[in-house]
């Protein structure tokens, strides 16, 4: 009985926000119209001059150590203590307008926004060789907790993942991986308080058999914490590979 009232409040919680959000874009949209990121020229969020300006990372860093000369984005410590097989990042966070672009989506609630940066991400995929691994492998966003869900209307993550999905005529898998509690805002917190906070934060849905190889998919990499904690949980439930995908770093 609980669970159902629940259950229905959330749906109409749910329904309300899509609601206020809809009257608030329209608003936007008529008072504030989209300028590029970059250049503020008017008409979309992204234009192509600008698009074309974006620099991207390669893979020869490791993003959690920072150690250079290492293949996949990862060198083999941080492969071992994370069970993170490769990392992929498309541009840096800070002096970009591409990391102002996923504060928007984040924190603005601008879901539009998630389409540039699926392209951006898309870009650097293709980028790294790795459109066929995408398209044999199960697409798994970052979950957020039901509540951050219920309070932000949508899951950033999750957008740019069935853009992804969309792009390489593969599917996105919800179920698989779930938060299991809720945790404190990342970006508030130190490298070390980040890892204290998502530890035990996933679970993973019970299944005769797991995929061999997941991509999991965020807007942000920074310390690579919820990366590694989610990664683990994977691994421990039976995932051979996990190759964790990001449209910034920093």
């Amino acid at each position: 009985m609980i669970l159902n009232y629940r259950v229905q409040l959330d749906q109409i919680v749910q329904k309300a926000f899509s609601i206020f959000k809809f009257v608030r874009e329209g608003i936007g949209d008529y008072i504030f119209p989209k300028n590029c990121f970059g250049c503020r020229q008017e008409g979309e969020y992204l234009c192509s001059a600008c698009f074309n300006k974006i620099e991207y990372l390669n893979d020869l860093v490791c993003f959690l150590c920072h150690r250079i000369d290492f293949k996949n984005g990862i060198c083999p410590d941080c492969a071992q203590s994370s069970c993170i097989d490769q990392i992929v990042v498309a541009t840096a966070y800070t002096d970009n307008f591409v990391g102002r672009q996923v504060e928007g989506l984040k924190y603005d609630f601008v879901e539009e926004l998630s389409e540039p940066l699926a392209k951006i991400l898309i870009e650097q995929i293709n980028r790294q060789n790795l459109a066929e691994t995408v398209r044999r492998s199960m697409i798994v966003p970052i979950p957020l907790h039901r509540k951050r869900l219920i309070e932000r209307g949508f899951n950033q993550a999750e957008a740019l993942a069935k853009l992804i999905a969309m792009k390489y005529d593969n599917q996105v898998e919800i179920r698989l991986l779930r938060r299991s509690k809720e945790t404190a805002q990342q970006a508030k917190l130190s490298r070390s308080e980040r890892r204290e906070n998502v530890q035990g934060a996933f679970m993973v849905e019970a299944r005769k058999t797991m995929p061999e190889t997941v991509i999991l998919i965020d807007d942000v990499l920074t310390t690579g914490a919820t990366f590694m904690e989610a990664a683990k949980c994977l691994k421990s439930a039976g995932v051979s590979k996990v190759i964790c995908l990001a449209v910034c770093h920093g």
